[in-house]
């Protein structure tokens, strides 16, 4: 029954038209048909980001209808309210944590890579010849392979930890308003430095991350290409030469990943000073009312409860902001590399080849691989059927060039 919210979404479904080239449209084509799915869960864990706060509330009431009621007749005169808070934490709670569970581990993350990832590799693979020659084949593998998996999470930890958060932190402002206003403001002015904090950190995150992502890309690259040819490299190449350039790549790699480490590792810093601030003001002032008579024993244990909360909660948002804006980083990283234009498309109203007679036919071809000068030019040839035909000269006048636009491998400088 689980596995078939699995349907919800179509894996494989195919996008309309070529992939944008700016970030915000690049992200909406890749998630293209699972908007739906993707608000369903959304509103899901809002729910249960509510039923966080509400959890707080609950015990602040027992604290007090326990204090205000005799040891003995506490049960007896209060069985509703007893029956009610178990069926909240034994049915409710589970159930709505459940769904969100189900909603992201079952809905989201089997379906939306593969759907962002054939949809890339769907694109990649009508490039021109050209488009491979002029990049590693690891490395465009690298990039396809990480920016489905950078997508994915991008969606997942929105829905999961971002309304999750936004839907308790609301909550924890109306409760405290119903404490006393003036703790939700304070709540207020905290956010406020906590945003600042976090818009000062997340952009600067994102560069690092997506230099980290080209340069993990291009490690991929050097050292898949370097054994995909192996033969060509055991025969003509250098061994040192070779090893030059995977130490070359991966150092850059690894300054790369300092960069962001200790950038990362300054947030963090900062992350748990203005997190501790939460229960100091929070609990703090509740306190302070309650000195007052304004506020009730309950009240202290609800802020508490819910200071405490906020506090662990901004840890573990921040650090989902981060790998946000980290996997953004690699998103667009992919994006420049993967959304190229195809080079080579068939005119307009093109019609599918009929092969009547296996003949071929060259007039007037001029190819330079897309220079000005270079390569054949003005080349008349005619290849009846049955016939073989072969192609002799030195190196580099042009034998392979002669045959490159029979197969469609360049644009070059057409026909003529």
């Amino acid at each position: 029954m689980i596995r078939r919210a699995g349907r919800l979404i179509d894996a494989f479904r195919t996008a309309g038209g070529p992939p944008p080239r700016t970030l915000g449209a690049f992200m909406a084509w890749g998630l293209s048909g699972t908007f739906p799915a993707l608000a369903a869960a959304a509103a899901v864990s809002a729910v249960a980001g509510t039923l966080e706060v509400l959890t707080a509330l609950l015990l602040g009431h027992v604290i007090d209808t326990a204090l205000a009621s005799a040891p003995d007749r506490f049960f007896a005169a209060n069985w509703a309210l007893v029956a009610g808070v178990a069926a909240f934490f034994l049915v409710a709670r589970p159930v709505v944590f459940g769904l969100s569970s189900i909603a992201n581990a079952v809905v989201i993350l089997p379906n939306v890579n593969p759907l962002v990832l054939t949809r890339l590799h769907r694109w990649t693979l009508g490039q021109s010849v050209t488009f491979f020659d002029n990049d590693f084949a690891g490395r465009i593998a690298q990039k396809q392979m990480q920016t489905a998996r950078a997508l994915t999470d991008v969606a997942s930890e929105v829905i999961n930890v971002l309304f999750f958060a936004l839907a308790s932190l609301i909550a924890s402002a109306l409760l405290l308003t119903a404490i006393n206003g003036w703790m939700a403001l304070v709540l207020f002015v905290w956010l406020c430095g906590y945003l600042y904090m976090v818009r000062w950190f997340m952009p600067r995150i994102r560069m690092r991350s997506r230099s980290r992502a080209g340069a993990r890309a291009m490690v991929t690259g050097q050292v898949v290409d370097t054994i995909t040819n192996i033969k060509t490299v055991k025969l003509f190449a250098h061994a040192n030469h070779e090893e030059r350039a995977a130490i070359d790549a991966v150092t850059e790699f690894r300054e790369r990943a300092l960069d962001y480490g200790s950038l990362a590792a300054a947030f963090r810093i900062c992350l748990i000073t203005v997190a501790g601030m939460v229960p100091v003001l929070l609990i703090g002032g509740t306190l302070w009312f309650w000195s007052r008579g304004v506020a009730s024993p309950g009240d202290v244990v609800a802020a508490g409860a819910i200071s405490i909360r906020i506090a662990q909660m901004t840890g573990w948002v921040s650090h989902v902001l981060m790998a946000i804006y980290g996997n953004v980083g690699e998103v667009e990283d992919g994006m420049n590399t993967l959304t190229s234009p195809h080079g080579l498309t068939d005119r307009p109203l093109a019609e599918a080849l009929e092969f009547r007679t296996p003949t071929v036919e060259f007039r007037n071809v001029s190819f330079a691989y897309g220079r000005a000068t270079g390569g054949v030019d003005r080349i008349n040839l005619d290849i009846a059927p049955g016939e073989k035909l072969g192609i002799v000269g030195a190196s580099g006048a042009g034998k392979s060039t002669s045959y490159a636009p029979r197969i469609r491998k360049e644009p070059g400088g057409g026909c003529g």
